[in-house]
């Protein structure tokens, strides 16, 4: 049998490739990473001691939720913070189901660990490889 030269995609063709760049691939956990600390802003009702009159007004995070869980985390007691793990995995109080597998990895990961993430545009930009 002859193998016939792959054809490239018409115009309105979708093509499936399963792969994505690593700039992709960074956004895509960034995205991942700060939906998730939303929910532990929810979860914690953050948004009544929040200076952002938004937030407030809102019920809900809508500022920058990374530096809101860091100044807030000391004062929550570690039992809450467990209690809280567990609401956000669940979906927060609205139960909002994971728009990635990738955020559905994050929101199980250790509460330590999703703090240590630095967003791709905090460090600068990602790392390219060389062709």
């Amino acid at each position: 049998m002859t193998k016939t030269p792959k054809q490239p995609n018409a115009p309105g063709e979708k093509e499936f490739t399963k792969r994505r760049s690593v700039e992709e691939g960074l956004k895509l956990a960034d995205a991942a990473h700060e939906a998730t600390w939303r929910l532990y802003c929810d979860v914690l009702r953050l948004w009544r001691a929040c200076r952002s009159r938004k937030c407030r007004r809102h019920r809900r995070c809508l500022g920058e939720p990374a530096a809101c869980l860091l100044r807030a985390l000391p004062s929550v007691p570690y039992a809450r913070q467990l209690e809280a793990a567990k609401e956000v995995i669940a979906g927060g109080p609205r139960r909002t189901l994971p728009a990635t597998h990738l955020e559905w990895n994050v929101r199980r990961e250790p509460l330590p660990r999703l703090l240590s993430w630095r967003p791709t545009s905090a460090v600068g930009e990602p790392i390219r490889r060389e062709p």
